[in-house]
């Protein structure tokens, strides 16, 4: 195996773990009664100290990807591939991603006339109201915005395809930054709804999970504007993925969070995975041409 490809699976390995660990300290780590957290629960203090490993495992593997100086790498075209299966994974994720927004249409569509009642929700569209947890209003808003972003990224998919011997062309920049937005947005609202909870571990892996992910958005559209960075693409992707596969366990009963952090962590570790491709692909032309004249 490929040294560039340690971080890819390590978070997929860590992720796998902490998905584990949240799932077990969901069922042992809070009173049935109040719903307050058990003091020194074993599946909590395991689930820290494995994300604090994780952070520096990552840190550590990201130094395998390459360095590079300005003008960084360009968004398709050094994403691009001529194997269609590599596309694979960013396309399915950007999928679920399309799906995560559908099902968050559909449900704010089938509480909206209830929310149209209370002129309360009607101003305060962000508060909890039941269910996933969000008025009618704010569920159409983040599922308007997650659709818009997972639509945005298909041209840039379609950039990423390269023919045999067809050009590899520069994707508009502007359309990158709208999964940022989404997830801002997104972001947002959340802190609003979870910070009243008293309980800091019931939500903090679903918050961070959603800031890297909007990292790790920003730091993708980044390479649009030729001021990306392989290293640290990487370590917010990684990240995204470890986090992103944790918080499956809170949103096992809610088919829109599950495909989101689904969408996002595949999405990204895909698009982390043909950059990699790419500059292995890079470092094999350039030996090829070098070789000879030595």
């Amino acid at each position: 195996m490929k040294k560039e490809y340690a971080l890819p699976l390590t978070a997929a390995l860590g992720g796998a773990a902490a998905c584990v660990l949240r799932l077990l300290q969901n069922h042992t780590g809070y009173e049935a009664d109040t719903g307050l957290p058990i003091p020194g629960n074993f599946a909590a203090l395991a689930l820290a100290v494995l994300l604090a490993g994780l952070a520096a495992a990552l840190a550590l593997t990201a130094r395998f990807l390459p360095s590079e100086e300005d003008p960084g790498p360009v968004l398709p075209r050094d994403f691009s591939t001529e194997n269609a299966g590599l596309l694979t994974l960013p396309m399915g994720g950007v999928f679920l991603l399309a799906l995560s927004g559908l099902s968050d249409l559909a449900e704010g569509l089938r509480l909206l006339p209830e929310g149209l009642v209370s002129s309360r929700h009607a101003i305060y569209g962000i508060l909890r109201a039941g269910g996933l947890g969000f008025t009618p209003q704010g569920q159409l808003l983040m599922g308007g915005l997650t659709l818009a972003a997972a639509v945005s990224l298909f041209p840039v998919l379609a950039g990423c395809r390269r023919r045999e011997g067809g050009p590899r062309h520069k994707a508009p920049s502007a359309i990158t930054l709208l999964p940022v937005a989404a997830l801002v947005v997104r972001l947002v609202l959340t802190y609003r709804v979870d910070s009243v909870n008293p309980s800091l571990t019931m939500y903090y892996v679903e918050l961070l999970a959603l800031v890297f992910m909007t990292l790790g958005f920003y730091r993708l559209s980044s390479f649009a504007f030729q001021a990306g960075r392989t290293r640290r693409f990487g370590l917010y992707a990684a990240a995204s993925l470890v986090l992103c596969a944790a918080s499956l366990a809170d949103g096992s009963a809610y088919l829109s969070t599950l495909l989101l952090y689904a969408g996002g962590a595949l999405t990204l570790t895909g698009f982390l995975l043909l950059r990699i491709a790419d500059s292995l692909e890079a470092e094999r032309d350039d030996g090829t041409i070098i070789g000879p004249a030595g």
